[in-house]
């Protein structure tokens, strides 16, 4: 509940008590002409009061429960992609490290600055249950993760979401893995694409559902759903999408960004510039084919 909201309420309320106080006092003796000017300015006052009373009182409500529907939609969505995505979960034996091709921004760019004056080099690397903890370390919380086809990115992308959700607290951003193969960065943006993909994956994002698709873009746009992207390789526009992922983040906003190695390193050839503050890391190659 806004505090301030409620005040501005309150004193409305006062205005009406004063005002029928003062047409009170002043309609005892309507003969004189000051009373009575007196009264009626007493009882506008009071009409006045009751009016704005009323209609903040309403957007106020209007606004409380608005915030109790966000925040019950985004508990609904954690729990609605958790069980999606534990359905379609793999075992994945692979190891991460950063990546040596120049696709990455500037490590002091990536952790904020530099230490002590020193040259900062980026050495992550891990298994990938901690990629979790490697995306939470970032101060831009941004990650993209590289690999050749068949290496398991997008089990690792499933396993990261699925990371995160277990551990987020109420009130937390939501994890929501996004295949991007559906989306025309020529034709919609991407909130709108998310928004829009929440709605045909979970139902109660629909137009007749328990939430609808006012609030898949509500929480979209407010930056309470951290988009996990998976498949740059696979969108026809990979420019585009880039491009439009860029606008979309930019430095600060959250998110994960998978792609083939090699489509990525020309990918970010061609737009002569990395995606934000992600720091770039590539999935070793493992036996057997298990994903893209």
């Amino acid at each position: 509940m806004n505090l301030g909201r409620w005040w501005l309420v309150i004193g409305a309320f006062a205005a009406t008590v004063t005002g029928l106080v003062v047409w009170a006092s002043g309609s005892d003796d309507v003969v004189d002409e000051g009373n009575g000017l007196w009264s009626i300015t007493g009882l506008a006052l009071a009409v006045a009061g009751l009016i704005a009373t009323v209609v903040l009182g309403l957007r106020a409500a209007s606004r409380t429960r608005s915030a109790r529907d966000s925040e019950q939609a985004l508990e609904d969505l954690a729990r609605l992609v958790t069980e999606r995505w534990e359905r379609e979960a793999d075992p994945l034996d692979v190891r991460w490290a950063s990546t040596l091709r120049p696709v990455a921004p500037d490590p002091a760019d990536v952790v904020g600055g530099a230490v002590a004056g020193r040259p900062i080099r980026l050495k992550l690397r891990g298994e990938v249950g901690d990629l979790a903890d490697a995306l939470r370390a970032l101060p831009g919380h941004q990650l993209v993760v590289l690999g050749e086809p068949g290496s398991g990115k997008t089990s690792a992308a499933t396993a990261l979401t699925l990371a995160l959700l277990g551990r987020r607290e109420p009130g937390d951003l939501v994890p929501v893995l996004f295949p991007l193969a559906s989306w025309d960065p020529g034709r919609q943006d991407l909130d709108a694409w998310m928004a829009r993909r929440m709605a045909v994956d979970h139902p109660v994002f629909r137009a007749r559902g328990v939430h609808g698709p006012d609030v898949a873009r509500h929480l979209v746009e407010r930056g309470l759903v951290l988009p996990v992207l998976d498949g740059l390789d696979e969108v026809a526009l990979r420019v585009d999408a880039v491009r439009g992922i860029v606008r979309a983040v930019g430095r600060h906003r959250p998110m994960v960004l998978t792609c083939r190695a090699d489509d990525y390193e020309e990918i970010i050839r061609e737009t002569g510039a990395p995606v934000g503050r992600a720091a770039v890391v590539e999935l070793k190659p493992i036996a057997g084919a298990l994903s893209r």
